[in-house]
């Protein structure tokens, strides 16, 4: 599969993959396990990312994906798209859509994204385009509840216990998943663009400070004792909200958020896309309809509350051998 991309493009694409589905709940955890001085734990996990993407960009060209590897691979994002679609059926079932069934809406879902990745490689690498200016009407938004915030939340910094920052930092993670398509797209950006240096610290910033206001915000908002009982802390503060021309703030913004999701799910499923494109001779068509096949049923069986809860719990595990440990030895 043969493309290009511009150094716009390419930070454009992991922009879209590092947010999307997890920005409107991921800040619960990081509170919640690392308390008050969570928004800090953010940083400093921040800063461990930097140099992570520092790591790739010093040895992309030196990334392989193996037969074995490949496969592996493939599985994690499979993992991770079934993780980002129940979570997304769940928050649809609880928001707006009590009544139908899963599967009719995952259908919609799944048809679209596999329209996407039949189409041409410039389809994918051009979405985000379309969601940026929803982005930042989603922003102003929740700008809108600044009047709301209490900065004494977050008072006295320096109480969180060393269990709470290893928790705060493991949680921070959540909002890094899929870094790893760095390595993935890098050898693609065309060879007079130049990345590395301050292009990439310039984007580093733009997605901490955009992920790490939601943490500090949620905290300004939320009192510690509140924010365990909040899943979706963004979508709260939405619904808090009160304007004239819609009744619910937040169901308007959920479907903002399932658009802007589903550009984040179809940039995993390019990922994919691209791991199969390694094998010489066999057309790719065949399994991305088995591989469509697998996120329309597999998402049915974990829209519970008990296993929306595992995935949050859980899902961030993945991170580390496959964002860190198998960049560094393969």
């Amino acid at each position: 599969m043969n493309f290009k991309l511009t150094k716009i493009q390419f930070f454009l694409m992991l922009f879209f993959i590092e947010t999307g589905v997890i920005y409107i709940s991921f800040q619960q955890g990081v509170i919640d396990y690392g308390g008050r001085d969570a928004w800090i734990m953010f940083g400093v996990a921040s800063i461990f990312m930097y140099l992570l993407l520092f790591f790739y960009e010093k040895n992309y060209k030196f990334f392989r994906l193996g037969k074995i590897t490949k496969w592996i691979y493939i599985l994690y994002w499979l993992v991770v798209i079934i993780s980002f679609l129940s979570y997304m059926q769940y928050t649809l079932n609880v928001w707006i859509i009590q009544n139908m069934p899963p599967f009719y809406s995952l259908l919609a879902i799944v048809l679209v994204t596999l329209y996407i990745s039949l189409s041409r490689p410039s389809t994918t690498v051009n979405l985000g385009v379309l969601i940026i200016p929803l982005v930042f009407i989603f922003i102003v938004f929740i700008l809108l509840a600044t009047h709301e915030l209490k900065f004494s939340n977050i008072l006295p910094i320096g109480t969180s216990t060393v269990p709470q920052w290893l928790k705060g930092m493991h949680y921070s993670l959540t909002a890094f998943i899929g870094i790893e398509s760095y390595l993935m797209l890098r050898k693609n950006v065309l060879k007079d663009e130049e990345i590395k240096g301050k292009p990439i610290l310039i984007f580093h910033l733009i997605v901490s400070i955009f992920m790490g206001a939601s943490v500090i915000g949620a905290e300004f908002y939320f009192m510690l004792k509140e924010i365990r009982l909040i899943p979706d802390p963004i979508l709260y503060i939405l619904k808090s909200q009160k304007v004239t021309f819609v009744k619910r703030l937040d169901i308007f913004f959920i479907y903002i958020w399932l658009a802007w999701s589903l550009v984040t799910i179809n940039l995993f499923l390019f990922n994919i896309r691209i791991a199969l494109s390694t094998q010489e001779g066999k057309n790719p068509k065949p399994l991305l309809f088995i591989i469509h096949g697998i996120i329309m049923i597999a998402p049915l069986f974990f829209i519970g509350v008990g296993q929306v809860e595992f995935i949050h719990k859980y899902l961030i595990y993945l991170f580390y051998p496959f964002s860190i440990i198998l960049p560094m030895i393969t």
